[in-house]
């Protein structure tokens, strides 16, 4: 036997056995898409038959065993319609997820991800899936809230969507109740910056200036929050001039602007008490002159005359306002009641109450 001989029957073996693997991978192929199909059709009767949640089931068997990526699609499409029938808006979520990453060219981008927004607007107002789909009648017995899940990737998908300002407000919201502001800090700087002629843009102005203010409050060591508390705060007046929240941005900006203002004074406190009359007057200076119609004006420049004999004040400082927002009073209506006399007030005079029978008695006798 030569060398051609061999190298034919090699040849034609491993011929052989690429068609029988071809041929074999075809009736797999076939035998898993006809698969697919009784899975999808069993899908597809649930469905009519009012069982969404078996309909879904069996559509995404259907996607596990199908070869082709548009009959995958199409089975994760009813899958996501199913869920949406049964009211399970989070396990609609994930599928829509799905059909967003796995197959982006078989779907409407811009619809899924406005469904998207719509089901984390509803876990933001209470919705929740039941734990236990067989346990559903329990009302109490419900799924894990996932409302920042659900808005944080309807963000990573569609940033400048329509619905994503509310989005990120409705998220630094739940954030600050959470106890992390840094997180709400830069979701609200996001809509201002991002969305600022959209409706949430003004509403991100008032919880972004009131968180900075808050934080400026407690450990502001150099002052970062507060300046920019007082940044934001004059942003917003000057953008919404006639705002009924001005009244209250304005008290707010006083406030800060003490803070700001009794932080340097404490610092040239401190380096007087050191022996440092320098920089104390310096800061000092600042007082006097960035924040003259802060509470701490007055205790800044009698620490400045203390240290300073040479300096003479101007002899005049703005009139102090008041820290505190003023409300109108306004007196509870009356209202007007049928019983004149109850028993209780009537000295055992009356067991049932008199009723005022509605007769003028002055028309009458005349």
């Amino acid at each position: 036997m030569n060398y051609l001989t061999i190298f034919n029957k090699t040849t034609g073996l491993k011929l052989l056995l690429s068609v029988g693997l071809v041929l074999l991978c075809a009736t797999l192929s076939m035998a898993s898409d006809q698969k697919a199909t009784e899975f999808y059709h069993a899908g597809t009767q649930a469905f009519k038959s009012g069982d969404y949640v078996g309909a879904a089931k069996n559509f995404l068997d259907a996607e596990h065993m199908a070869e082709t990526v548009s009959m995958k699609a199409d089975a994760v499409k009813e899958a996501v319609k199913s869920y949406r029938q049964a009211k399970l808006l989070y396990r609609e979520f994930e599928e829509i997820e799905k059909l967003l990453i796995g197959y982006p060219a078989h779907v409407d981008y811009e619809q899924l991800v406005a469904r998207q927004y719509e089901i984390g607007n509803a876990y933001f107002k209470g919705h929740r899936d039941p734990a236990f789909w067989s346990l559903r009648w329990i009302p109490w017995l419900t799924a894990p809230d996932k409302t920042v899940e659900i808005y944080q990737k309807a963000l990573v998908h569609a940033p400048f969507a329509a619905s994503a300002s509310r989005a990120r407000l409705r998220l630094a919201v739940i954030f600050i109740e959470k106890g992390k502001p840094a997180d709400a800090l830069t979701l609200l700087r996001d809509i201002i910056k991002q969305q600022s002629q959209s409706q949430e843009a003004k509403f991100a102005y008032l919880e972004l200036g009131n968180a900075l203010f808050e934080l400026s409050r407690h450990g502001d060591g150099d002052g970062k929050y507060n300046n920019e508390a007082i940044q934001v705060f004059k942003e917003f007046i000057e953008k919404y001039p006639d705002a009924p929240e001005r009244d209250w941005i304005n008290k707010c900006l006083l406030k800060a602007k003490d803070i700001q203002a009794a932080r340097l004074h404490d610092i040239a406190a401190f380096y007087h008490r050191i022996g440092r009359d320098a920089p104390a007057e310096r800061y000092l200076g600042e007082v006097m002159r960035y924040y003259p119609d802060s509470e701490s004006a007055e205790p800044a420049e009698e620490l400045l005359t203390k240290i300073d004999k040479t300096y003479t004040p101007d002899g005049f400082r703005p009139e102090l306002q008041s820290r505190y927002q003023q409300y109108d009073v306004l007196p509870i209506p009356s209202e007007p009641s049928p019983i004149i006399i109850v028993p209780e007030n009537s000295g055992g005079k009356w067991l049932r109450p008199i009723r005022d029978l509605g007769i003028d008695t002055k028309s009458k006798k005349e």
